[in-house]
């Protein structure tokens, strides 16, 4: 029958080889008076006087998510989430999200962003996101600081709204923080040549409150969440390792709880304007008082329509674009007994998207995430089908069907299907409507 392990990892590099090499046989098939590709990295030009302003400098837009999904018997939202921002509940409103962006004449801009979202029981938590201003001193500097998301890859920026599918990619749910990296600090900003933009953030990390658990089948990543009592017991040095050698390692640790230094690299290949690329890398204190090291790759290649440096969901009629992200981190640790050891976990996610028409995007994902034996959790892999479409002319109501096989190797599979329904008011409406940063 051979190891279970090598086949979860042999089938891992074939998927993996396979998403790589079909976008590549894909572009040959592209006509050649396709549309003019249009290329924009960095901050996305979102105030374009499209929308709702007040007083020309303050561009408000709330987006309304709603969702209900079918599940296998016995199991629910709740069980097959992976961060506090994916659908909590079988169905209802999972989250109304707030964003008050600023533009002083393109010297200074910035964004103050709020979150409220139902947890499991439909309980609403309100959660006060992003507050930061960007000056820029020059076509070349900027530089500007607050509560801010920090820059790492191309789906760590994206808020619930901008996500390409229902739910978080695995890599960023388990190593970015629940997929949202947000620090209280300073941010520098550089645009090299060939449109390239080069980030720095550094400050202490706004750790998540999201009282979720994920204990059906070990689909989770969190067992549960440690509150601020017990982070101060390890400031203060209490022995919280002793009598549990048996207890696997609290995986949610083994982000950056204190403090994060991180760097950002997007930039145009030279060789090829519509081929896009990502180079990420972060230190900082874990929540076992030790290091963790973050590092990420990615490529995101765009056929016969518009990359508008968003990584928004939506694509014009004919459009293609094929995203790649590998994640991986080392990460130093106490075990339960006191001992210190480090692990690695890495995983990828590739997608799929084809606009249809203008208004309806069809999308494809294959997410998978190492086996992390110390925490007790097992190769994972998730396959995702979607169909987005706006159903009204003015692209600012989106509903979304989509169907999850996820494939533990310590539980098995599970099959998911969900429905939702977003609606956005101000801001720019349809496929460009991201406010990544």
């Amino acid at each position: 029958m051979g190891n279970p392990s090598k086949r979860m990892k042999k089938t891992a590099l074939l998927c993996s080889l396979f998403w790589v090499f079909l976008p590549l046989a894909a572009q040959e098939t592209v006509e050649s008076d396709a549309e003019v590709y249009e290329y924009h990295v960095g901050e996305v030009d979102y105030l374009s006087g499209e929308g709702v302003n007040l007083g020309g400098f303050l561009f408000p837009s709330v987006f309304v998510q709603g969702a209900g999904g079918v599940f296998e018997p016995g199991a629910g939202a709740g069980d097959v989430s992976t961060t506090g921002h994916d659908p909590q509940n079988d169905w209802g409103v999972s989250d109304i999200h707030l964003h008050l962006d600023l533009d002083f004449g393109g010297k200074v801009t910035g964004s103050v962003t709020g979150f409220g979202h139902q947890t499991e029981d439909h309980v609403w938590e309100a959660e006060f996101e992003e507050a930061y201003l960007h000056w820029r001193i020059n076509d070349t500097l900027s530089i500007g600081g607050g509560q801010f998301r920090n820059a790492f890859g191309f789906q760590s920026g994206l808020h619930p709204h901008d996500w390409f599918f229902v739910n978080q990619n695995l890599i960023n749910s388990r190593m970015v923080n629940e997929g949202e990296l947000i620090s209280q600090g300073g941010e520098i900003l550089v645009r090299t040549p060939s449109s390239g933009l080069l980030t720095f953030g550094l400050g202490g990390i706004r750790s998540h409150s999201h009282n979720h658990s994920h204990n059906h089948g070990g689909h989770g990543d969190h067992e549960d969440e440690h509150g601020d009592a017990d982070h101060d017991e390890h400031e203060e040095g209490e022995d919280h390792h002793d009598g549990h050698d048996s207890e696997p390692l609290e995986i949610d640790d083994a982000g950056f709880k204190s403090w994060a230094l991180t760097t950002d690299y997007r930039f145009r290949m030279p060789f090829d304007e519509s081929l896009t690329g990502s180079l990420s890398l972060g230190v900082g204190e874990n929540g076992f008082g030790r290091n963790s090291t973050l590092y990420g790759a990615g490529l995101r290649k765009v056929w016969n329509g518009h990359d508008h440096g968003s990584g928004g969901p939506d694509f014009c009629a004919g459009a293609t674009m094929w995203q790649g992200e590998l994640l991986g981190r080392n990460v130093d640790v106490f075990l339960e007994n006191g001992d210190q050891r480090t692990f690695t976990d890495y995983g990828f996610s590739n997608s799929l998207h084809h606009g249809l028409s203008d208004h309806v995007t069809l999308s494809l994902r294959h997410d998978w995430i190492s086996a992390v034996e110390i925490a007790g959790l097992g190769d994972r892999h998730r396959l995702s089908a979607a169909l987005t479409a706006f159903v009204d002319p003015e692209q600012r109501v989106r509903a979304r069907v989509q169907y999850d096989y996820l494939r533990d190797e310590t539980v098995g599979g599970e099959h998911v299907a969900w429905l939702q329904i977003q609606w956005q008011w101000g801001g720019i409406g349809g496929s460009h409507a991201g406010h990544g940063h």
